[in-house]
């Protein structure tokens, strides 16, 4: 009988483990196309931000229209609009659990202006992190999706795939 329970607790385990990697195969494919589709809309994205009337040196999340909101996790974009009058959009397509109970967004960063050195910090064999709010004073509704953003990849100088650790 002992030997039946541990037959059948081995079976129930990888099962669990089965329907875990088809379910993490599942999250990821749907990543990889929201992500790509991010970045085919990202100037359409960006253009309409501009039409929202966002004071300036503030930050947003805001609704994506209808025809483009499965684009992000949770239909929302989070916009900077930075005090030189220039914007910044975070695409949060992913939110995903990593160790405990630790989460890490993953999307895509764009902006209308180049990032320079003085934005983009190059860390040699590590990694590229985005900082916008530096020279801010005002507290922003939506720092987090602006600071300490890792670049994953960087397509041009104001396109990025980017992940963040959420604690």
């Amino acid at each position: 009988m002992y030997k039946l329970q541990r037959i059948f607790s081995g079976f129930v385990l990888l099962s669990v483990q089965v329907v875990y990697w088809i379910i993490s195969s599942i999250v990821d494919i749907k990543y990889f196309y929201q992500k790509r589709l991010a970045l085919a809309k990202s100037q359409e994205i960006l253009d309409w931000v501009k039409t929202q009337n966002i004071p300036l040196d503030t930050s947003e999340s805001l609704k994506l229209p209808d025809h483009i909101v499965n684009i992000s996790h949770d239909g929302l974009v989070q916009v900077l609009h930075t005090s030189e009058d220039s914007y910044c959009v975070a695409i949060i397509i992913q939110y995903k659990y990593t160790t405990g109970a630790t989460r890490r967004a993953k999307g895509i960063f764009v902006c209308d202006f180049p990032l320079n050195h003085r934005y983009l910090t190059k860390i040699p064999d590590i990694c590229h992190r985005i900082n916008i709010l530096g020279e801010y004073q005002k507290p922003y509704k939506v720092a987090w999706a602006f600071t300490n953003l890792e670049v994953e990849k960087q397509y041009n100088d104001c396109l990025f795939a980017v992940y963040r650790q959420l604690g």
